[in-house]
Parts: C-alpha cells; sequence; structure tokens
C-alpha cells in the first residue's frame, strides 16, 4: 500500500496541473484575504461584531477550496482522461486498493495545500489588520485556521470521489462547480433553512464562518457532517469502482 501511495505522489509532483492549481488555490486565498480586510466595514457585516468580522477574514484560508476539489476530481478523473488506469490495475488488480492509495496520496497533496493556503492568509491578513488599525489577534484564530485547513482537506478527499464516480474531468469540474457555486446558493435563497445540511454550510461551520444569526451549525456537527458527505461518495465510488469497466 505505502508503495502505491509514493507513486501517487511522484505522479501528481511530475503533473504540471497540480502545481498549478496550487498556485491559483494560494493566490485566491490571499485575494480574499485582501478583499475581505477591505470591506470590513462593509454595511452587510452591520450586524456582526468586530472581532467576528476580523475572524471572518482568517477563514479566508479556506478560499482554497475549490481548487483542492478539483485538484482531487483531477487525480482520478484523469487516470480514465489518459488511459492510465488500465495500466495501473494490470500491476495492482484491487481496485479498492488503488483508489484507496489515490485518497490517501491526495488527502496528504490537500494537507500540504492547507497549510500553505493558512500560511498565506495569515502572512496577508496580520499586516494589512495593522495597517487599517484593526485587531490582528483576536480569539479563535486558531480554530478558525485548524477548520479552514481541515475543510480544504476534505474537500480534496471529495474531488478524489467525485472523479471516481463521474470518470471525466470536464463533467467532474463542471458538476463541482455549479453545485457550489450555484447550486447550493440557489438552493439556500429558496429555502434557507436546509443551507446548514448542505455540503457548503457543513464546510462553513468547520470552518467558523460568522454569518451573524446562527444560521450554520456548530463546528464540530459540521465537521461530522462533512465527514459524513465525504465517505457516502468515497464508499459509493469505491463500489462503483470495483464493479464497472475500466474503458
Amino acid at each position: 500500500m505505502s508503495n502505491l501511495v509514493a507513486a501517487e505522489l511522484r505522479k501528481a509532483r511530475s503533473i504540471r496541473t497540480t502545481w498549478l492549481l496550487t498556485a491559483a488555490a494560494l493566490g485566491f486565498c490571499a485575494l480574499w484575504t485582501v478583499v475581505s480586510v477591505l470591506t470590513l466595514d462593509d454595511p452587510g457585516q452591520a450586524g456582526l461584531a468586530l472581532e467576528q468580522r476580523v475572524q471572518n477574514v482568517y477563514q479566508m484560508a479556506q478560499q482554497a477550496y475549490l481548487f483542492a476539489l478539483i485538484l482531487g476530481i483531477f487525480a482520478m478523473a484523469g487516470e480514465h482522461r489518459h488511459r492510465t488506469l488500465t495500466l495501473t490495475l494490470l500491476i495492482t488488480p484491487r481496485r479498492t486498493r488503488v483508489l484507496a492509495a489515490k485518497l490517501v496520496a491526495c488527502t496528504l497533496i490537500g494537507s500540504a495545500i492547507a497549510v500553505a493556503a493558512v500560511v498565506v492568509t495569515a502572512g496577508v491578513a496580520m499586516p494589512l489588520l495593522a495597517a487599517t488599525g484593526r485587531p490582528v489577534i483576536v480569539p479563535g484564530i486558531a480554530a478558525i485556521l485548524a477548520g479552514s485547513a481541515l475543510s480544504t482537506v476534505l474537500y480534496t478527499t471529495l474531488g478524489v470521489g467525485v472523479g471516481a464516480l463521474v470518470r471525466s474531468q470536464v463533467a467532474g469540474v463542471a458538476v463541482a462547480v455549479v453545485w457550489f457555486l450555484y447550486a447550493e446558493y440557489l438552493l439556500v435563497w429558496l429555502v434557507p433553512a436546509v443551507g446548514r445540511w448542505l455540503p457548503g454550510g457543513a464546510a462553513k461551520a468547520v470552518s467558523g464562518w460568522n454569518l451573524g444569526g446562527g444560521e450554520l451549525l456548530p463546528v464540530w456537527a459540521g465537521g461530522l457532517l462533512f465527514v459524513a458527505y465525504t465517505l457516502l461518495v468515497t464508499v459509493a465510488a469505491g463500489a462503483i469502482t470495483a464493479r464497472r469497466d475500466v474503458a
């Protein structure tokens, strides 16, 4: 198993897409951190105390999520696109072991991206907050950064499951983008009460996002719910991968 994981990690390091998605994820975190600091006095945040608004600045470490999700999708669906899965299965016929190795490798990669996102976010937020006269350190920052990192890791793992289910890189990314950027927001707009139970709402709860009205689950509940979503997708992916033709 360790050899399979090591092979997956070498493969990921050798693919330019991995580095491009990582750079985009970190750039996105930096960009949204700047925007968040510059809009601290936005009327839309009038219901939040300054401490909560500063906490939301550090929550921008979670903005790596979409790129982490796409990386996971590419890692699995790319095997089908480039027809490399057949060779892998000739060497290791047990498909569930291949999927498990992919999940472990992507979890490690997602962890690296998550840590880098935390460092970038904090590195951008602290001097900007100090320069604008806002408090740099407020209670709960450590938990927010840790939760943001955890949600990024889970998004990467979720992406592997989505890639295994859909098998097409384009379709997988389209499904992910449409759901997390459009469909979920539409559902919340139509039925606000369901927002806390959706994957995006659970991820926001994990990362400590403050909405000011108790709309999200507690951190621990959001974490368990998001883990449940991830397990559901990966278990389904494992069951389908074990039975489906490779071609």
